[in-house]
């Protein structure tokens, strides 16, 4: 019986623990510490080494008072969840979130200016691309947490069978890193040699939405929205120069037309040796490697323009909302919260992170203490330096909605670059920025 009684003990503790987990409305956790509400959209791996992080900012004295309670949401529609809880008041202290939601989060004055709690200070710790996502109407409204970009994915044995790489050579990387484009001129001449319509092989594909586009309007140096975020610049020579390329590459011959409707993603045609370039992110690194023999593939950085190679940047940003109770004031529950995501986002815990699970560090100072097994990712951290920052607007998806269109009008020869940018252009500013 006292083994029954035990465990009916340990059943209700369990469920209480359950409780206070899950139950916002609870403010202090069994321990009697206060809890500080950290919603998350990271997946199991990542959740261990977060807990993991957690427990060790809570062992520090300093931190007795709170605990970290990090509630799981799903990526899909974390947006409206979060939208809605703040409308009803019923936000958590701290949430991690999409790239290009810090910017309405801040203009709907919902995300506290970390520059209040002396962010600018360590700002120049993380990597200048993913942290300019938070930077809005010149203020830190949050800071990076995970980031990544895309780099050149290049098909080994097309290169083989182009003779652009002796098929008898020993596999060195390094070989194949030579022949690589290495600006879009070079791809434009080594383009022919990997193309054979006949078997519906091509040099070079991409897919036409403005952030997959991003790394063509970098390397030429042209910018989406002003540094003031006032004025669309679509429309500059730059940002044209960087289009009429791609439409070049397209109309040669050397692009597969991969971003057509119902064409080969450029994804499925270069797992299936179709497609001898693309650009691609780490998160299918493991996912190509493991395909073997079907696949013999490498990474390199993206071919330069006028402004060198550059790529994009995706990934996520954690805020701190203001206090419900007190939104004008800098709460304790602010500054601990504060403290926690700094303290989660240094350099000795970017190294445990990015280490555990083969991502890319946001905090410069992990650079030189994270070592991959898979080289590949090595290139990544190499690109990610080379980014240039995503054009930062209250809708990015709409925007991608009046740009594409009109790329794809260019691509296809139905417009002239000039004409399809300038009303895109018009479009963003009247619809965006005005």
């Amino acid at each position: 019986m006292k083994e029954k009684h035990w465990l009916i003990i340990a059943l209700i503790g369990y469920l209480a623990l359950v409780y206070v987990s899950w139950d916002s409305s609870v403010k202090v956790s069994p321990d009697g510490r206060l809890f500080l509400t950290f919603w998350h959209t990271y997946n199991d791996q990542e959740e261990q080494v977060l807990r993991s992080i957690i427990k060790k900012w809570e062992a520090l004295p300093e931190n007795a008072k709170y605990t970290v309670r990090p509630v799981r949401i799903p990526f899909e529609g974390h947006k409206e969840k979060i939208r809605t809880a703040l409308t009803v008041g019923q936000g958590p202290d701290m949430a991690r979130v999409d790239w290009s939601f810090v910017c309405e989060l801040a203009r709907k004055n919902a995300a506290i200016d970390l520059g209040l709690l002396g962010f600018d200070k360590i700002a120049d710790q993380y990597l200048k691309a993913p942290l300019k996502s938070c930077y809005v109407d010149g203020k830190y409204h949050g800071l990076p947490d995970q980031s990544n970009c895309v780099a050149f994915f290049y098909n080994r044995t097309l290169f083989k069978e182009a003779g652009l790489i002796d098929k008898n050579a020993a596999p060195d990387p390094q070989e194949y890193l030579k022949v690589l484009p290495k600006t879009w001129e070079d791809l434009k001449k080594i383009g022919p040699k990997l193309t054979n319509k006949e078997k519906g092989q091509y040099a070079f594909a991409m897919t036409n939405t403005l952030w997959w586009n991003l790394p063509f309007f970098n390397t030429f140096g042209a910018r989406i929205i002003s540094e003031d975020g006032k004025k669309c610049e679509l429309g500059s020579e730059e940002a044209i120069k960087a289009v009429e390329m791609m439409a070049e590459l397209h109309k040669e011959g050397i692009e597969a037309g991969a971003w057509r409707a119902g064409a080969i993603t450029p994804e499925q045609g270069f797992v299936n040796n179709k497609y001898a370039m693309i650009f691609m992110g780490p998160w299918n690194l493991a996912r190509f490697s493991g395909l073997g023999a079907q696949l013999d593939f490498g990474v390199g950085l993206i071919p330069a323009g006028p402004n060198g190679s550059s790529t994009n940047v995706g990934g996520t940003d954690v805020v701190i909302f203001k206090d419900r109770d007190e939104p004008e004031k800098l709460t304790e529950r602010i500054k601990f919260s504060y403290s926690f995501l700094t303290f989660f986002t240094n350099a000795q815990n970017q190294v445990e992170w990015c280490q555990k699970l083969n991502q890319i560090p946001i905090n410069m100072g992990a650079y030189d203490l994270v070592k991959f097994e898979d080289k590949n990712l090595g290139i990544f951290m190499e690109q990610m330096k080379l980014a240039g920052a995503n054009p930062v607007v209250k809708d990015f998806g709409l925007m991608e909605d009046m740009v594409n269109p009109e790329i794809e009008a260019i691509l296809s020869g139905q417009k002239q670059a000039s004409e399809a940018l300038k009303i895109a252009a018009e479009k963003i500013q009247t619809r965006l920025l005005d």
